[in-house]
């Protein structure tokens, strides 16, 4: 019988999470970035500062997208790390 089953558990979610937050963060930072740059581009006259504004939007977007993936699969590992550790800790 393997000891700790909801640690396994909660690896596997926080697995499906990153992914899941990776590809809905760059889908919303596409969609905000065109947003903004709509919006901006109605209220000024100047049509290069839009397209500079939706731009810098969606590179932050993909930026924060990437921290949150790259931090939910961290800690996915570190599950899998304690798990790891106490089995070898059991054994010796």
């Amino acid at each position: 019988m393997q000891r700790y089953p909801f640690l396994r558990f909660a690896a596997g979610v926080l697995r499906v999470l990153g992914w899941v937050a990776l590809v809905l963060g760059i889908i919303g930072s596409i969609g905000n970035g065109i947003i903004i740059g709509m919006t901006m581009g109605e209220m000024l006259d100047f049509p290069f500062v839009n397209i500079l504004l939706g731009a810098m939007v969606m590179i932050a977007g993909f930026i924060g997208s990437f921290l949150v993936w790259l931090f939910l699969l961290a800690s996915r590992e570190l599950f899998h790390l304690l798990i790891d550790v106490e089995q070898n800790t059991r054994q010796e």
